[in-house]
């Protein structure tokens, strides 16, 4: 058996694939997770900037902090071990297919979102008037 016939019959275990498809799915459950969070700090940051205003300050930057670092890093984290595990279990395509989890999960996650947030997921925020206090 040559050289490269070893390597392509250790790329693509079944054990490896597997892996990558359910950290894949897990994927979906946490992005629903991340952007829900997100729309609550966007809700948090709407309900309290009256009373922020009124204190002299402001909730510029929370929902950002709170709510925006958690979904990048979600979608990051995910990316990053979908890519490894997917270039050990499909090799260049496992990259590609790694970019398509991400972005269906993603996707998956802000219809979750929306549902749960009636549709005003990208509504929220400080400068929004659909928040009646």
């Amino acid at each position: 058996m040559s050289a490269v016939a070893v390597v392509k019959s250790d790329r693509g275990s079944r054990g490896t694939r597997t892996g990558f498809w359910i950290l894949a799915s897990l994927g979906v459950i946490a992005s629903a997770v991340a952007w829900v969070w997100y729309g609550f700090a966007q809700f948090e940051a709407q309900a309290e900037q009256p009373k922020a205003l009124s204190a002299g300050t402001t909730m510029a930057g929370f929902a950002e902090a709170v709510g925006g670092v958690p979904l990048v890093l979600a979608h990051l984290t995910g990316l990053i071990l979908l890519s490894v595990l997917g270039w050990w279990s499909y090799g260049k395509r496992g990259i590609a297919l790694a970019i398509v989890a991400v972005i269906v999960a993603s996707g998956v996650g802000i219809v979750v979102a929306q549902i749960l947030w009636g549709g005003d997921l990208f509504e929220l925020g400080i400068n929004s008037s659909t928040f009646v206090p």
